[in-house]
């Protein structure tokens, strides 16, 4: 079966529709893609470094929210930012400001500042976590007027905004271990990089 157990994923390469399961005690201790990568235990979008220059980011969402209905749509991942709550401005929350300047590298030619994004989904039990493969933002069948949309929604009698952002999904199968120690060390772009990714980046 597909499934890494949960004392064997701190070494673990990141294969892509492989579980990656949690542990047994009840709380964020058993979280298991903090353990994966050196990222927060919470949150759907977390990250290594700072907003303005993050060094790797994770996309966590349980793909089950009605009113933030992230989807797969052959490839393509919709995927929606993290002020879900009124009572702030849309940059006021960390992955909104990561999106803001990821998506502006992009359409500024700047790729070689963009940090790799991986997507996990919610595994069928417990903490149990789904690996969904490597992110690249934006997509060529989406312009950018159109692949990180500033929306507005109702909750509680007030109005707010959020990002709806568009990324691809990578063919990418296996993540090894050395990339991500390299991307940690700060060479994203080392021999270890899938090629994917690297052609991505320069093309």
């Amino acid at each position: 079966m597909n499934i890494i157990g949960f004392n064997n994923i701190r070494n673990a390469d990141l294969i892509k529709g492989y579980t990656y399961k949690g542990g047994e005690v009840n709380n964020l201790s058993s979280e298991p893609i903090s353990k994966l990568l050196p990222v927060g235990n919470q949150s759907g979008i977390r990250f290594t470094g700072t907003t303005e220059l993050p060094i790797m980011v994770v996309l966590y969402s349980t793909f089950s929210d009605n009113d933030w209905p992230d989807h797969i749509d052959d490839g393509v991942l919709f995927y929606y930012g993290d002020n879900k709550e009124p009572g702030r401005e849309i940059h006021e929350t960390p992955g909104n400001k990561i999106f803001k300047e990821t998506y502006n590298n992009l359409h500024l030619n700047k790729k070689e500042a963009i940090p790799p994004i991986f997507l996990f989904s919610k595994g069928t039990t417990g903490f149990d976590r789904v690996f969904k493969g490597l992110l690249v933002p934006g997509n060529l069948k989406y312009t950018e007027m159109e692949d990180l949309i500033a929306i507005w929604k109702t909750k509680e009698n007030q109005r707010f905004q959020n990002y709806k952002a568009v990324f691809t999904l990578l063919p990418t199968q296996i993540i090894s271990r050395t990339w991500i120690n390299d991307i940690i060390n700060g060479n994203k772009l080392s021999l270890n990089a899938p090629e994917e990714w690297k052609q991505w980046i320069e093309k």
